[in-house]
């Protein structure tokens, strides 16, 4: 990933990001402003849900058998 340009924002986008980070939607604010382009320019048809999802599926994804979820899932809970 590669950081392009700053982006000038008004108080109510900046609020919206920190709203949707608080709400648990995203990581960050830099993550939210990602997301929305992406939405924005799928909206506009600049990318189709096709080309999104072969992206999507060129990621390696992990193996977990259910019983590895079940362990994963108690150490979650055991750390808080």
């Amino acid at each position: 990933m590669r950081a392009i340009a700053n982006v000038m924002l008004d108080k109510a986008e900046e609020d919206a990001l920190t709203k949707m980070v608080e709400a648990g939607l995203f990581q960050s604010k830099d993550e939210a402003a990602r997301a929305a382009i992406i939405k924005y320019a799928s909206d506009l048809g600049i990318f189709s849900p096709d080309m999104l999802w072969k992206k999507i599926d060129r990621y390696k994804r992990r193996k977990v058998t259910p019983e590895q979820l079940k362990k994963d899932l108690k150490a979650i809970e055991n750390e808080t």
